[in-house]
């Protein structure tokens, strides 16, 4: 059976949408991510969980397997994941809990180990569930969560903490212990233990300060790498592999700005699906009734989008290659950010999107 060590080597053999699919929502400032890394089918119903106490507002990630019969192979190690969006999620959050399903130990046993680097979140872990009845454990060492390496421990802290449910456990919060695909995405299907223990969860994790303040951080594990919690942590746009074969992430906030705008000029309205107005109709320029009536349509739609989606950024040039033969429009944006003082003038690069091609990125 085929097991893949890291996302790139699963992504190029499976299918997005068919044998696998990533749920995402990033928090906003200083924020606990839920994350199920092990989803769907393949260790259920961590998914349900992590999305139960995300609630309909709180950030959450979930890497879900969708057929039974191809789960187990589709587990990556915690120790290696590296799906950008999760990456960026948990580098951004200031804790993050992992929900993830592990075999009985012992026959019927149910029983959650909790371990992890974020030795508060722990301690408050084990109190509200075994106060709400639960039977909590230290894990046997491989299903231990304190590897720095740990994807939930790559928080801004350094820290984070990993549930591991036995599977007896996991049977009991599904009627008649039916944890196949189909009985744990019916909410019908959810017995009292289920909501117990999410609520015992939330409980703790509402007891943790999530502004990163020097004197409350955790200490850092042995050889941890220090950087400063306050930055944050973005994939860069477009999508690249930067020279060690990681996703390409940038921690410069004029780079964060750029990109983002990058996107928001290659995007059409439309093409995102729970944000149907983000994006600027550059297509549009193609039917104008000449050059510079679409480079006129196109500067004000895109200042219009900038100051509705990106209100940080200057916008000091945009100027519209429209080539109709070719059905291609070349936007080049000049954008700096407005909190630096003359960043108009030296800290700008300009940004090229090709309708229906490529989005590049030229010139400072």
């Amino acid at each position: 059976m085929v097991h893949y060590p890291y996302y790139r080597a699963l992504a190029a053999a499976r299918t997005l949408g068919i044998d696998y699919d990533i749920k995402n929502r990033y928090g906003t400032g200083d924020y606990l991510a839920y994350i199920a890394i092990h989803g769907g089918a393949i260790e259920p119903p961590t998914s349900q969980l992590a999305a139960y106490c995300a609630g309909s507002t709180g950030a959450y990630y979930l890497f879900e397997g969708l057929s039974d019969l191809t789960a187990e192979t589709l587990a990556l190690p915690a120790t290696s994941f590296d799906e950008p969006f999760c990456q960026v999620n948990v580098g951004n959050a200031t804790r993050a809990i992992s929900f993830r399903g592990v075999p009985d130990q012992r026959e019927r046993e149910e029983v959650v180990y909790v371990s992890g680097v974020d030795d508060v979140l722990v301690a408050l872990l084990v109190r509200e569930l075994e106060a709400a009845g639960f039977v909590t454990d230290t894990p046997p060492l491989r299903f231990e969560g304190s590897d720095p390496q740990n994807i939930v421990n790559r928080t801004k802290l350094h820290a984070g903490v990993q549930l591991d449910l036995s599977r007896s456990l996991r049977q009991s919060f599904y009627a008649g212990g039916d944890l196949s695909l189909l009985s744990v995405t019916s909410a019908a299907n959810r017995q009292p233990a289920f909501f117990e223990f999410c609520e015992a969860v939330k409980r703790a994790a509402a007891q943790v300060p999530l502004s990163v303040e020097p004197e409350e951080s955790t200490p850092l594990p042995a050889g941890a790498a220090i950087r400063d919690a306050s930055v944050s942590t973005a994939m860069r746009t477009p999508f690249a592999i930067d020279y060690s074969g990681a996703v390409a992430s940038t921690t410069d906030p004029r780079e964060q700005l750029v990109d983002r705008v990058h996107a928001l000029v290659g995007t059409l309205p439309g093409e995102r699906v729970m944000r149907a107005t983000y994006g600027v109709p550059t297509s549009a320029a193609l039917f104008a009734v000449d050059a510079e009536v679409a480079h006129d349509q196109l500067e004000r739609a895109v200042l219009e989008a900038v100051a509705t989606w990106e209100p940080s950024a200057v916008v000091s040039a945009v100027v519209a290659d429209v080539r109709s033969e070719l059905g291609i429009v070349n936007v080049n944006v000049q954008v700096s950010r407005a909190d630096v003082p003359g960043a108009e003038q030296d800290t700008t690069r300009t940004v090229g999107v090709l309708v229906g091609g490529s989005v590049v990125a030229t010139g400072e």
